[in-house]
């Protein structure tokens, strides 16, 4: 694409001396006799070079200077000033005026070409880097978009696997629960128990978020035990019992050796959520601050529940009943400052009690003492 430049000169001659000088260039030639009429070119064609003069009717060059560089259109576009009014003074206004370059008239063939082939040189630089940004900008928008799209489609996906991955949690833990015809209810409210002790104790919400997923998974193990004993109305045998306790182990072998973090608090969970403070639990008679925290907490929001809901050996208790047995066994079965931390406030209990609600829990007219 040919090269365009703007001859402003009032003087017809010196236009054409400057074609003639510049005609074996390739150069496309616009021509005006004074600055009012220059702009109005400008407006619209685009122009790669002006070549100007000072003196002229109408509009000289300064005010053409001062009107075309105060556009930002045309802030890249060299402007040579040619002019016979060569002193300091009006090289130093032309320059602060937004001009490139001064060439004094009568031009020298030589000087005048050199002049304009550089200043052509840099207006190429310009445009190409001009269209170099455009081109970043419009690929830099396009990726912009495209990182969008992926970000939406990133978060459906892992709204979609969170929830899957709550589900299978949630089926997991219900398999094993469903052998000992606990409910679904009884799983979220003893999770939920557990979540609010830890948050109570400190934790942060992460922390106390992945608590509340393995804390469905504390009895898993009794996947392994047999419904005769897990369903067995009376009191067990002895040997039934040891049988029983061996969930605890069963549940923690079947969530050991994973990298994952929620797996390994409920692994911690299922293996001591049956010990007591006091040393006398099981399955390894742990005692006191030696018991994970985790199973501290649990062990508090599971029995809870259990007393708190019927089961097929029991009704429900009332929840003045539930406390006090409860606080009866502080510092044996329980770490005294857990449970006071959970019975502080006992409306928030209720309320999880009462939004986690199943046919095995019974209808309690509840009182606070």
């Amino acid at each position: 694409m040919l090269e365009t430049i703007l001859l402003v000169d009032d003087e017809i001659a010196n236009r054409n001396a400057i074609k003639r000088v510049l005609r074996h260039t390739g150069l496309n030639f616009l021509e005006a006799g004074n600055g009012k009429d220059a702009l109005e070119i400008v407006d619209e064609i685009p122009v790669d070079l002006v070549l100007l003069d000072i003196g002229m009717p109408v509009m000289d060059g300064y005010k053409f200077l001062e009107r075309f560089k105060s556009r930002d259109c045309n802030q890249e576009i060299p402007v040579c000033v040619m002019t016979a009014w060569s002193d300091n003074e009006t090289r130093k206004r032309v320059i602060d005026l937004g001009a490139d370059d001064f060439v004094g008239k009568p031009a020298d063939r030589v000087e005048l070409e050199t002049r304009v082939k550089a200043l052509l040189r840099i207006r190429g630089y310009q445009k190409r880097l001009l269209d170099f940004n455009n081109k970043l900008e419009n690929l830099v928008e396009e990726r912009t978009r495209d990182l969008r799209i992926a970000y939406v489609h990133l978060e459906e996906s892992r709204e979609e696997t969170m929830l899957a991955y709550h589900d299978t949690i949630m089926r997991l833990s219900l398999a094993a629960e469903h052998k000992d015809r606990v409910t679904a209810a009884h799983i979220q409210r003893m999770s939920h128990y557990s979540e609010l002790l830890a948050l109570k104790c400190g934790w942060g919400e992460e922390d106390a978020s992945l608590l509340l997923e393995a804390a469905k998974m504390h009895d898993i193990g009794k996947i392994g035990i047999p419904d005769a004993i897990l369903n067995k109305p009376g009191k067990l045998t002895s040997g039934e019992f040891e049988t029983m306790k061996m969930h605890c182990e069963i549940g923690a072998s079947i969530l050991s050796g994973s990298d994952s973090r929620l797996l390994q608090m409920a692994e911690s969970v299922a293996k001591s959520h049956h010990e007591r403070f006091d040393g006398t639990g099981y399955p390894y008679g742990m005692s006191g601050m030696i018991i994970p925290e985790v199973g501290r907490i649990v062990a508090i929001a599971d029995v809870f529940d259990a007393l708190m809901t019927s089961r097929p050996y029991k009704e429900a208790w009332p929840l003045e009943k539930v406390c006090s047995v409860m606080q009866e066994d502080s510092g044996k079965h329980f770490d005294p400052d857990l449970l006071e931390l959970f019975f502080d406030d006992v409306q928030v209990l209720l309320k999880i009690h009462n939004r986690y609600s199943d046919e095995e829990t019974v209808s309690m007219n509840i009182e606070v003492a």
